[in-house]
């Protein structure tokens, strides 16, 4: 998902402590825009390599989006033969891969952890290795956070702008009047269903609500599959296949459905966009959910909800899992760019995207910025790099925290128990929207069999799995 892997598919990683602070907390988008990558031809009249890049913050951030602004300008002044185009248009799945096949993408992209073996594969980005290896701390660099874009060949498509382990998010004040620990929040799905019920037994709220329009309802049932020690896809030969009827699927759908139709603790809207579950919770009337650790930005500054109550623990699991979906952002750079656009695309990424995780004072700076536009400081985050490089950030960070720490301290704990698992390698877009449709039935129709409708959705992907690892 765009807040949203991968790499080589089901690798599981074990993860090292989690950082204290975050180095990149800002909630940059994704995007695609209407300026060619090979704008002026890579230089312009005047002599300058000119690139689009994306990432701009929206102007309801007014003071990061100046920041931004203000490092375009740093950076121009600091290579003078460099012209930056900056864009804040989104990425959407829905029209990305035709906009980028049309030329129309910027020069510097930045996507979810879902889309570089895809566009490795179809050529559509360029190999950065070189570049990568003159990078500052380059040899410090954590070869996880930089594994959604290496290829098989082990060369680097991509540096990292977020990382992401999901978790459960949960409302700390309804647990409290449930008779519920807020301290220990559930560690297993079987914990979530009995959490649920007393929650919407008690206060008439959701128990638990489940995301399932524009490919969330994939994206959290992956997650789910995960915890319950499963994969979406599976090696078959040379190519991957879906593994919906491998069983962790399965029962993570009939978890769903027992709590949906026998517990009655999921309420009564089961076509919940993200936007919808999040304002939701921030009122107060949603127990549980599942989420990214960045939501409490959107809680807080979008929907106004009360920082004591929100809290956080890692992804539950259940009968063999032990862990959760890593997701967050690649920067990587259009195959379109000339070599001259290609070193600007890196001497940005570098600039922008890495120095505030491994430079103290830039992280510093950044995380001012995100005080003063009341942005969440402090996050809990996946360091980039070795702990001798993002310790002192991390430090820096600190000492601007604006956030109920304690709160997430069952997520911090949680999480560094688990291992991390990548999104599926091939098609993980056209899966999550297959997916959606199967957790839909599930919580809209009491007759819905899980195994019935994961075969269907299994069948569906057929086309788009060929067409994907097509030579």
């Amino acid at each position: 998902m765009a807040e949203s892997v991968p790499v080589s598919t089901h690798r599981r990683r074990r993860r090292r402590a989690v950082a204290g602070a975050g180095a990149l907390a800002l909630a940059l988008v994704a995007g695609t825009a209407g300026c060619s990558s090979g704008e002026s031809g890579g230089a312009g009249s005047s002599g300058k390599t000119t690139i689009t890049v994306a990432g701009m913050p929206a102007t309801t951030a007014p003071k990061t989006r100046q920041q931004f602004l203000d490092a375009v300008a740093a950076f121009e002044k600091a290579n003078p033969n460099i012209k930056l185009k900056p864009t804040d248009t989104q990425w959407d799945a829905r029209t990305f891969a035709a906009r980028l096949a049309g030329g129309s993408a910027e020069t510097v992209l930045t996507v979810p952890l879902t889309e570089p073996p895809g566009l490795i594969a179809r050529k559509q980005i360029i190999d950065l290795s070189a570049e990568v290896k003159s990078l500052p701390h380059s040899g410090d660099l954590d070869p996880r956070a930089l594994a959604p874009a290496t290829a098989a060949d082990g060369k680097v498509h991509g540096l990292p702008v977020t990382e992401y382990a999901l978790g459960l998010v949960y409302n700390r004040d309804l647990f409290t009047k449930a008779g519920l620990d807020p301290d220990k929040p559930p560690a297993t799905w079987d914990e979530v269903r009995t959490a649920a019920k007393k929650i919407s037994d008690t206060s008439g709220a959701t128990g638990y609500t489940q995301m399932t329009v524009k490919n969330t309802g994939g994206w959290i049932l992956t997650a789910m599959t995960y915890a319950y020690g499963g994969s979406m896809e599976k090696k078959v030969g040379d190519k991957y296949a879906p593994s919906l009827l491998d069983g962790p699927a399965e029962n993570a759908l009939r978890q769903l459905s027992a709590m949906r139709w026998q517990d009655d603790s999921m309420g009564n809207n089961h076509l919940r966009t993200q936007q919808d579950a999040e304002r939701d919770f921030a009122a107060g009337k949603i127990g549980m959910m599942i989420s990214t650790v960045n939501s409490y930005n959107r809680y807080i500054t979008q929907y106004s909800g009360k920082p004591a109550d929100f809290g956080m623990a890692a992804l539950p699991q259940q009968n063999a899992g032990r862990s959760t979906l890593l997701g967050g952002l690649m920067a990587v750079v259009s195959a379109k760019a000339t070599p001259a656009q290609r070193a600007a695309a890196v001497k940005w990424i570098d600039y922008f995207y890495l120095k505030p995780a491994y430079d103290p004072a830039a992280a510093e700076e950044l995380a001012l910025a995100q005080a003063a536009d009341k942005l969440a400081v402090g996050l809990p985050t996946l360091p980039f790099y070795s702990a001798a490089v993002s310790d002192p950030v991390n430090a820096a960070i600190n000492k601007h925290a604006n956030i109920p720490a304690a709160n997430f301290a069952p997520y911090v704990t949680g999480v560094g128990k688990l291992d991390y698992q990548v999104e599926p390698p091939v098609a993980a877009q056209d899966l999550y929207g297959a997916l959606d449709t199967v957790v839909q039935a599930v919580l809209t129709r009491k007759d819905a069999d899980p195994h019935d409708e994961l075969a269907k959705a299994a069948d569906r992907l057929g086309p788009a799995f060929e067409k994907a690892q097509a030579q």
